[in-house]
């Protein structure tokens, strides 16, 4: 295993991925690189409210979300990066994956049945779906 990709998004099962992924790039006799990849959601809206550049705040928010995960792998001691993209999540992840040649998505999950997930159509699910790798779920 050359490269572990792990989704980030601020919430808990996000961080419980990163050290899911730390944990087991320390393990392995020749640790991987870890790239903790944030997508910023396209959103589309009619109107922005006056004053507001509505992809300035995303990106901002996304880059403040990044890092207290910097700071995590730093202290790691493992091979690491960060990455921002923008689009939809589920599929954003798995091009990257796929661009990269990663060998693992690593990812968080909401904690929902998996007749919830089916339903309401979860990131995770999609990105199961259409991962180009083996992908590790973490609750």
């Amino acid at each position: 295993m050359k490269h572990i990709v792990v989704a980030v998004d601020g919430s808990a099962g996000a961080d419980r991925a990163l050290e899911q992924a730390i944990k087991l790039a320390s393990e392995l006799a020749q640790a991987p690189r870890i790239t903790a990849l944030h997508v910023d959601p396209s959103v589309t809206i009619n109107e922005a409210p006056l004053g507001v550049d509505l992809d300035e705040r995303i990106e901002e928010e996304g880059l403040a979300l990044l890092r207290p995960v910097q700071e995590r792998l730093a202290q790691s001691g493992l091979p690491c990066e960060t990455a921002v993209r923008r689009g939809d999540p589920a599929a954003e992840i798995g091009e990257f994956a796929r661009r990269e040649g990663c060998d693992l998505i690593v990812m968080g999950t909401r904690g929902q049945s998996l007749a919830k997930e089916l339903l309401l159509g979860g990131v995770g699910h999609k990105v199961i779906q259409h991962a180009p790798c083996p992908v590790m779920t973490v609750r």
